[in-house]
């Protein structure tokens, strides 16, 4: 297969399914890695997708963030991993803020069998997993309510907030670097996140190993911010290190 049908090939594969893993495209291009990684450059530098570690996510030219539907699909398997390691935060007779996005999302669909803890969140993803359950206390919190985030953000959630002073959040992001933090394309998200975090005892970055090395430009904090950062980047990896310098980080990668 030439250049130019691989590219197509890829596209159309990182369209369907929110990404792609290098060393899967080369068993099925049957091309080496090193071709692999040099079509992904060329692809990133047009705009088409962005690279990540182990390959790329897609890149919808149009929009500065990823619509939740594409999100969910990205590197599942790793969001799963980071939130059943989650369970082991959580202790019994807990206030616990869930914040939005994906990976928190899968850090609600595992830690609701805690018992006694009260659950409170913006997000309009995670209120609908935790209702299905029973025997649990479950408030959602108000705000405008922003489709890109499927939550409810802004000077409504901050002023509901304000008097709380949560045992546990976990907080998500769109980017994280040492250098510039924890960070997200939109201004309102960004500061809803800041303030919710100001309201917890104890703050828990969710981020999988796409969210790495990437910076957009509203700052939720700095990377010191954050009590633990609970993500499946693997241990060798450089930002992994860099990071584990300035706070906690566990890898759940196997």
């Amino acid at each position: 297969m030439n250049q130019t049908k691989r590219h197509v090939f890829i596209l159309e594969k990182v369209k369907v399914n929110g990404e792609v893993n290098s060393k899967d495209l080369t068993e099925e291009l049957n091309v080496s890695l090193m071709t692999i990684n040099r079509d992904l450059k060329a692809l990133s530098e047009n705009g088409e997708l962005e690279l990540v570690y182990g390959g790329a996510v897609y890149k919808k030219t149009d929009l500065s963030e990823y619509p939740m539907t594409i999100k969910r699909e990205v590197n599942a398997y790793g969001k799963k991993l980071i939130g059943e390691y989650c369970k082991r935060l959580v202790k019994p007779y807990s206030s616990i803020f869930i914040e939005t996005g994906t990976t928190t999302l899968a850090v609600a669909h595992e830690i609701f069998r805690t018992r006694n803890c009260t659950f409170y969140s913006n997000s309009l993803m995670v209120l609908s997993t935790l209702s299905k359950h029973k025997d649990i206390s479950l408030f959602s919190v108000p705000g405008e309510y922003r489709d890109l985030s499927q939550g409810f953000l802004g000077v409504q959630t901050i002023d509901y907030i304000k008097d709380f002073q949560f045992d546990l959040v976990f907080v998500g992001t769109e980017g994280i670097t040492l250098e510039h933090g924890v960070t997200l394309p939109d201004e309102i998200d960004a500061f809803t996140k800041k303030a919710i975090i100001n309201q917890a005892k104890q703050v828990v970055l969710v981020a999988d190993k796409t969210k790495f090395g990437i910076s957009h430009l509203y700052k939720a904090g700095e990377v010191k911010d954050f009590d633990v950062i609970i993500t499946d980047l693997p241990k060798d990896h450089e930002s992994f290190k860099e990071i584990s310098q300035v706070t906690n980080i566990i890898s759940v990668a196997e």
